[in-house]
């Protein structure tokens, strides 16, 4: 029995002070994805729907600091505002991309003082099979940055900083 890798899990979280409906909802369309990314990752192009529902296809072409990717993702699952605290998600999984696995959750809870909890998910798998693990620091790192610009870029949006 050949046993599959375990991913890596990177996780970022952020408070903001805006009703968590809105939050959900920008990030149902992805367009919104170049509002909120950093200047580093360029979306070249972006075909699927204007919103996205599960079992969706998005095709990105991005430029990450300058060098081309293709992605393909298929959205696995939306789920509205339930439970208590009130929570919704998206998740979403590449088909096709740079990574061999890589699955991101989009959460957005209902905090009791009225703020949105924003928190993103990944799981991943690096290039380059078990030789790739020793790009782990410098995905971590990558991650790290690109998800504190969105998250950044997401206050800006909604708190008007």
């Amino acid at each position: 029995m050949v046993r599959q890798p375990l991913p890596f899990v990177f996780e970022h979280a952020t408070n903001l002070r805006t009703g968590a409906r809105g939050v959900f909802e920008f990030h149902l369309h992805p367009k919104n994805i170049g509002k909120v990314n950093p200047s580093w990752i360029r979306v070249v192009s972006l075909e699927g729907p204007e919103k996205v529902a599960q079992g969706d296809i998005l095709k990105l072409k991005v430029a990450s600091f300058g060098l081309p990717q293709s992605w393909d993702v298929k959205v696995v699952a939306v789920e509205d505002f339930s439970g208590n605290p009130a929570k919704a998600s998206i998740l979403d999984e590449a088909v096709r991309g740079p990574f061999p696995f890589w699955r991101h959750l989009h959460e957005f809870w209902h905090a009791p003082d009225g703020t949105t909890g924003l928190v993103d998910r990944v799981e991943f798998l690096p290039p380059g099979g078990v030789a790739g693990v020793i790009l782990i620091p410098a995905i971590r790192w990558m991650l790290r940055k690109m998800f504190q610009a969105r998250h950044e870029a997401t206050k800006r949006l909604f708190e008007g900083r």
